[in-house]
């Protein structure tokens, strides 16, 4: 038998050959649509490429559950039938073999105007003025206390306000209130501090003297926190008293009271409670503040005589008979029959950031009405606005505060060089331009308002350097607002003397600017052909010569590309400027003084930032630069608050630890703080973060920081290479373009970003609120003034809130997922929430409250 077998089998290997060895099929996936990121209503489909018969495949989403699968016979295209938005990994199996891409599914990016909010102060708490009464609640006998303005204790500016509550007698509450001008606001914004409160109890008057009531739960830190109501007619144990008594919002708001309750003190039967920045917001076509509307004289503008020339009098009065908005203006009335030179009209305020000032001015006997502006150093900015002789009103926009007709300064820094924020402004009569050399003459002024700038989400990308243009369409997809890149130095110029930069940098400055996307560039790093450090890639300048060329180099490079509105100087030069520069305070502050004072000269209104770009261990070499006065030299101070062992929320802190310095060495007065890098990397080095723990720590961050920051920047967009075991090559969005997943493909935290950026758009922080379980309540006005909350809990698993609505609310979570959810009968919804962020917005919701 045997050997009838062999024979057999003899046989056959003569007539057939020898036997082949089994070969695994050829399968490759290519992205059809760049990175395999689609928008809503888009196919989602692949560029297959396989000699097997057929496939079979699956797609797991972000917690690995498989949310389709099928097969198909061999053809060049695979398209998935999957339409939730996403993030999502694509297995395709052929025989043996598999190939794996991820893909991802998002909303269109919107593309209507950033707006804001007009934030009307009605508590800044600097002066008197604002017309705060004490209430010592006398219908509950007992109750002593006092309010005061409090200068050892602020939030910002120089006081705040400090009421003060003693019950050892009695008594239920005691309370302050005022007053206020007609504004039609959709919310209200404030900060509070207290040593021992659980909550404190807000009032809204309306138009009809209706008092709406909610109670504002305190986190039970002692320090400031942001309080928001978003919700006139609703809130926790809201209730309604006077007026209509119908439980409905009348706008607008006439009065507001903030009270101090005996039952929110714990063991005591005295406290205090500080107030500050309290605002009235409502939807605006840039974020603005109004310095003077002149509906009443709470706004703190005084008659200045100009005394330093004797002889002039006259008045500041408000006058109801001509408004350009509103019901009255402003009217300015001089005399220089006596002699004198000048009136004034003036006012303090807590430091705004000025973009732009906007007034409206009406004279018939001027040519001009002079500004005077008060920057951080104590620094006056003076300049003439001409004015057409005309009993209309005209309005004037100011955008340049260290120029314009007649500038001239003194004062403070006495540079000429604005050093923002603005602390107080003067609008001037001058004898001199009296039309016909007239002794008398009145202006009326109305409409002063502040344009500030929106907060930006922005990402850290590397275009300047070793990217090339392929995934620029994927920022803009992802709904980054800002970038931050770079124009390498020595790149530039490789002849001394002769600068010219290359064709990338023109390639993505531009690219950028088409998508409206704001970049901040990094003037960086040093030249060997000026200052040569051996073995330093800095190469970081150290002799006056090196310096000045870099200054040229900085200024060369805004003149080139006047889309540029921000530029940094140097990056990280507390840990990257080795050499003779020895990375030292006074060694970057020396660099900031030849390069600041030419770029503000040449290029006014570039935003130059800089700061060494301390991290959460550099503070003390951030405090020993501020000591040495370098906040003169910069606009904007940049931060990298790397922590890659905790979770975001510690951003605020070290936000906080730097605000704190700058307020100590600035005089009391703050400086924008931008954090430029900040992030966590996936892989396997050590420290690590899953991707989807990546993916929820972006999206809390971004949360976390515009709380306490101007803007926030993630480092960075895109993977830098390969290597799992290199953490500098796994902090990206997206895929390596020599990713075995496929080029420019995303990562959870893609998605994640994507939908805060798109949920944050324009909007406006307004605040917290506390519901219970350790939850953060995040509270913001979005683009078009609509409440935005966003809730998730720092640590823990998930929970439960409950959300009171009289309407439908949208509920958004962190891949996008978006859904309408309507109240019970009860006007209750049940939310489920945890460490991920869970964005919910509608105007219908009165509150938050947790089990």
């Amino acid at each position: 038998m045997r050997r009838l077998l062999a024979i057999a089998l003899a046989v056959c290997l003569l007539g057939f050959g020898t036997v082949a060895t089994a070969q695994a099929a050829v399968l490759t996936l290519t992205p059809i649509t760049l990175g395999n990121i689609f928008t809503d209503g888009q196919p989602v489909k692949f560029s297959l490429n396989t000699d097997a018969a057929s496939v079979t495949w699956s797609a797991a989403d972000v917690n690995g559950t498989v949310v389709a699968s099928g097969s198909q016979a061999a053809a060049s295209t695979l398209q998935l039938p999957v339409t939730t938005r996403g993030w999502y990994k694509l297995t395709v199996q052929a025989g043996t073999t598999t190939a794996q891409t991820t893909f991802a599914i998002v909303s269109p990016v919107s593309t209507s105007p950033i707006a804001g909010l007009t934030s009307n102060r009605i508590g800044d708490f600097e002066n008197t003025a604002e017309g705060w009464t004490f209430y010592p609640g006398s219908e509950f006998p007992g109750a002593t206390g006092s309010f005061a303005l409090d200068t050892s204790d602020n939030h910002a500016g120089s006081s705040s306000g400090k009421l003060s509550a003693n019950f050892g007698a009695g008594g239920a509450y005691v309370s302050v209130n005022r007053s206020l001008p007609s504004v039609n606001a959709t919310s209200v914004s404030f900060w509070a501090k207290s040593p021992n409160l659980s909550f404190l109890t807000f009032r809204l008057t309306d138009s009809t003297g209706q008092v709406h009531q909610q109670r504002l739960s305190l986190s039970g830190a002692t320090d400031w926190q942001a309080l928001a109501v978003t919700r006139f007619d609703g809130g926790k144990q809201y209730v309604h008293f006077g007026g209509a008594d119908d439980g409905v919002w009348h706008g607008p708001a006439k009065a507001v009271e903030v009270v101090l309750d005996k039952a929110a003190i714990s063991g005591a039967t005295t406290t205090t409670l500080n107030l500050d920045d309290l605002a009235l917001n409502a939807p605006a076509g840039k974020p603005t503040t109004p310095l003077g509307d002149y509906e009443s004289a709470a706004e703190g503008w005084s008659f200045y005589p100009g005394s330093e020339f004797p002889g002039a009098t006259g008045s500041l009065a408000l006058d109801g008979t001509a408004a350009a908005a509103g019901t009255q203006s402003a009217k300015l009335s001089a005399n220089f029959s006596g002699g004198g030179n000048y009136v004034a009209a003036q006012r303090t305020m807590v430091p705004i950031n000025l973009a732009a000032l906007s007034l409206s001015v009406r004279s018939s006997q001027l040519s001009a009405l002079g500004l005077r502006l008060t920057d951080a150093t104590g620094q006056v900015h003076q300049q003439r606005l001409p004015v057409s002789a005309s009993t209309s009103w005209q309005q004037l926009t100011v955008t340049r505060f260290d120029g314009g007709s007649g500038y001239l300064h003194f004062g403070g820094a006495d540079d000429g060089i604005w050093h923002g924020p603005a602390k107080s402004i003067m609008l001037t009569l001058d004898r001199s331009e009296i039309i016909n050399g007239g002794t008398t003459a009145t202006v009326n002024v109305d409409a002063v308002t502040a344009t500030t700038a929106s907060s930006v989400i922005g990402a850290g990308t590397h275009f300047g350097q070793s990217w090339n243009a392929a995934p620029l369409p994927l920022v803009a997809q992802s709904g980054v607002r800002g970038t931050r890149d770079e124009a390498v130095w020595d790149q530039a110029e490789t002849i001394r003397g002769t600068i010219a930069f290359p064709a990338k940098v023109t390639n993505y400055l531009q690219t950028l600017q088409t998508n409206g996307i704001d970049p901040l560039v990094i003037a960086d790093y040093g030249n060997p052909l000026y200052d040569d450090v051996p073995d330093d890639a800095f190469n970081a300048p150290f002799t006056d010569t090196g310096r000045a060329a870099f200054a040229t180099y900085a200024d060369t490079l805004a003149t080139q590309f006047p889309q540029i509105k921000n530029m940094a100087i140097w990056n990280e030069w507390d840990v990257n400027a080795s050499g003779p520069s020895n990375k030292t305070p006074e060694s970057y502050l020396a660099l900031l003084k030849a390069t600041y004072p030419k770029l503000k000269a040449n290029h006014p209104g570039l935003t130059v930032v800089g700061g060494g770009d301390t991290d959460v261990t550099q503070v003390a070499w951030f405090e020993a630069f501020c000591q040495l006065g370098g906040l003169k030299y910069l606009d904007v101070v940049s931060i990298h608050p790397y922590n890659f062992l905790n979770a975001p929320e510690g951003l605020g802190a070290a936000i906080d630890r730097v605000r704190a310095l700058i307020r100590q060495y600035n005089g009391g007065v703050d400086k924008p703080i931008w954090v430029t890098e900040s992030g966590w990397y996936t892989g396997t080095y050590q420290s690590n973060v899953s991707e989807p723990t990546q993916a929820m720590y972006v999206a809390r961050a971004q949360l976390a920081a515009l709380g306490r920051a101007d803007r926030y920047y993630l480092y960075d967009f895109m993977n830098d290479g390969i290597d799992l075991a290199n953490k500098e090559h796994n902090f990206g969005l997206i895929h390596n373009p020599a990713d075995a997943l496929g080029p420019y493909t995303p990562k959870p935290s893609y998605v994640a970003y994507a939908t805060g950026a798109r949920q944050l758009r324009g909007a406006t922080f307004l605040g917290k609120e506390f519901p219970g379980n350790g939850l953060i309540d995040q509270v913001f006005a979005t683009n078009d003034g609509t409440p935005l909350r966003a809730i998730w809990a720092a640590t823990g698993t998930g929970t439960t809130v409950t959300v009171t609505a009289t309407g439908p609310i949208q509920v958004t979570n962190l891949y996008g997922v978006s859904t309408t959810r309507t109240p019970d009968a009860n006007g209750k919804i049940s939310l489920s929430v945890g460490v991920s962020p869970t964005y919910v917005t509608g105007s219908t919701v009165t509150s938050v409250t947790a089990p």
